[in-house]
């Protein structure tokens, strides 16, 4: 008879260690092994401010994914704004929160973009339960590979004459084909595996042609510029019908014409000559913000139709007073091939004149994306009266005004202060150029006029304010309810604060999905404090825990309702979001 009541007593003690475990239980987390030096494995948290070789790491990853503006120029060990816009882009691109950080999201997503890459996970540590959820494996993309010339269309041409270069590794946008020492524009492209250039206006004579892009530098072939015209014993005359600067004659006594400006022949001059070696020599300035006022330098620019090649974008209908010198302002959004904004970066920059010629290119690097102007609330609607503990909801308009890569947010100040704090929602952000409708919800406590405050600003500070007034009506006495919680979202981990009022000294319990916590104080009976947990099961709030069998399940990133339950009552619910 003792013996039985020994037994169990034990499977008691044993159940209770149970239920004991699937609260305090976290798990061993898998660790992995990387698999070659292909793979890019960053192994801590990286944002705006961070420095080391693991920014390096990230950097070059980035620039090896080929966004428009990218290039070397970005590797520098320092996690600033370029390599924050980067990030945004590569979490868009992959369905990521688009955070402009690094976070461990990101990071298995980098760490996967790799061959061969292939996680050997350790046996977690006993216990086994709660079972580990699966996570989705990341696609393997395909990265850009050496950059190869194969053959030349023709070995051999005339100035203005059009060769394509066969090969692999081309990059539009970020491709270079060199003329022995001179930079050449690249005039078309189909692909990655050809492209083709006009030969410059340069001296007759054997040279390597090769290219580079972000990835590297080609090999070389030969390729040999022919005379454009013929001079002596032409049977038109024994010298040019025009010069570079000097007036010349002909056979026939007739100027060669425009001789001061390298300008064309006439009558019987052989009116095949250039006018001037068309190139850029450089820019003033070389770097700035989106709205600067650059001036090309060089030669062989045409009096009027000159066209600027700004990256993939064209700024047409340019004027150069004296051939060696035009003006262009650098613009926020691309046009010509295709439409897109300009980002912080390097723009290869060229000149095209009213003959077709086409210059060698020089970079301009932006360097900030400047003013566009505040963002505006164009539109603002929601209750003018509410009743105590009533949930309301205010929809504003929002127009950013913003390039690719920027980012406007909008706060809420509520007007109902707490413990001398204005109470105020999560800021919404959003991103580029957008028209967008943004809600935003809140109860109050207590009876009274409030206004509203709603405040959008942008990056660089620029800001616009509307607001709303409500009247509140009602009665407190007596109630619980949630007025509001802060902050919105976050990861577990996150400490909230939850502020309403009816709350009881110390027996109040805090509902967060399925589980939640009891025994949670309140000192003042209007404010709780809350820490999103790893873990939650129905046996978290059950007040007959002994005869609870609930597993732990783990919170995963999503939105969980949270409200209050005590004696007074139930309050109402409000949404929050589990961040990764």
């Amino acid at each position: 008879m003792h013996k039985t009541i020994v037994s169990i007593g034990a499977a008691a003690v044993l159940l209770a260690g149970t239920f004991a475990s699937a609260q305090s239980y976290y798990p061993t987390y898998p660790t992995y092994t990387t698999a070659g030096a292909s793979c890019t494995v960053i192994v801590r948290d990286l944002s705006v401010g961070s420095r080391g070789s693991d920014v390096s790491t990230l950097q070059t990853f980035l620039v090896a994914q080929n966004y428009t503006g990218g290039g070397a120029w970005m590797v520098t060990g320092y996690f600033g704004a370029a390599t924050q816009a980067a990030v945004r882009n590569y979490q868009s691109l992959h369905n990521l929160a688009v955070t402009g950080a690094a976070d461990a999201a990101t990071r298995a997503a980098i760490a996967a973009n790799c061959n061969g890459y292939n996680p050997t996970p350790v046996t977690p540590t006993y216990p086994t339960y709660p079972t580990y959820p699966t996570y989705p494996t990341y696609p393997t993309y395909p990265t850009q590979g050496p950059v190869t010339i194969t053959s030349l269309s023709m070995n051999s041409a005339t100035p203005n004459s059009s060769v394509t270069i066969y090969g692999s590794g081309f990059q539009y946008g970020n491709t270079i084909v060199h003329i022995g020492s001179m930079n050449v524009a690249v005039a078309a492209s189909s692909g990655t595996n050809s492209l083709s250039f006009i030969v410059p206006d340069i001296a007759s004579g054997s040279y390597q042609i090769y290219v580079t892009t972000a990835f590297g530098t080609s090999n070389s072939l030969p390729f040999t510029v022919t005379p454009a015209y013929p001079c002596a014993g032409s049977g038109y005359g024994t010298t040019c019908g025009c010069a570079y600067g000097v007036n010349t004659y002909n056979t026939y006594g007739t100027y060669g014409g425009y001789g001061a400006y390298g300008g064309y022949g006439y009558n019987y001059g052989t009116n095949t000559c250039p006018g001037g070696p068309l190139q850029v020599s450089f820019l003033n300035p070389s770097s700035g913000a989106v709205g600067t006022s650059v001036t090309v330098y060089g030669s062989g620019f045409s009096s009027t139709g000159n066209t600027v090649h700004f990256g993939q974008g064209i700024i047409a209908n340019l004027s150069s007073f004296d051939g060696t010198s035009l003006t262009f302002t650098v613009p926020y959004q691309l046009t010509g091939y295709g439409s897109s904004q300009v980002v912080l970066g390097a723009y290869n920059v060229s000149v095209t004149n009213a003959q077709g010629n086409t210059s060698n290119t020089v970079p301009f690097t932006i360097t900030s994306l400047g003013s566009y102007g505040a963002p505006t609330i164009s539109g603002l609607s929601g209750p003018s009266s509410l009743a105590t503990n009533s949930m309301g909801t205010w929809t504003l308009t929002l127009n950013t005004h913003a390039p690719v890569g920027s980012y406007t947010s909008v706060t809420v100040n509520w007007g109902d202060a707490y413990q001398g704090l204005q109470s105020a929602s999560s800021p919404q952000t959003v991103y580029g150029q957008v028209t967008q409708n943004m809600s935003f919800t809140h109860s109050y406590v207590t009876a009274g006029t409030y206004t509203i405050t709603f405040t959008a600003s942008n990056q660089n500070g620029q800001q616009n304010v509307a607001t709303a007034t409500v009247v509140v009506t009602g009665s407190t006495s007596g109630s619980t309810a949630i007025s509001y919680v802060t902050p919105l979202s976050g990861r577990v981990g996150t400490q909230i604060l939850i502020a309403g009022n009816g709350f009881s000294q110390l027996e109040n319990t805090v509902h967060f999905g399925v589980g939640g916590t009891q025994h949670v104080p309140s000192y003042n009976g209007t404010s709780l404090y809350y820490t999103i947990p790893q873990y939650v099961t129905p046996c978290d709030v059950n007040t007959y825990f002994a005869a609870c069998t609930q597993y732990a399940q783990l919170v995963t990133p999503g939105t969980y309702q949270i409200y209050v339950t005590n004696q007074n009552g139930t309050t109402n619910a409000v949404s929050f979001t589990v961040t990764q």
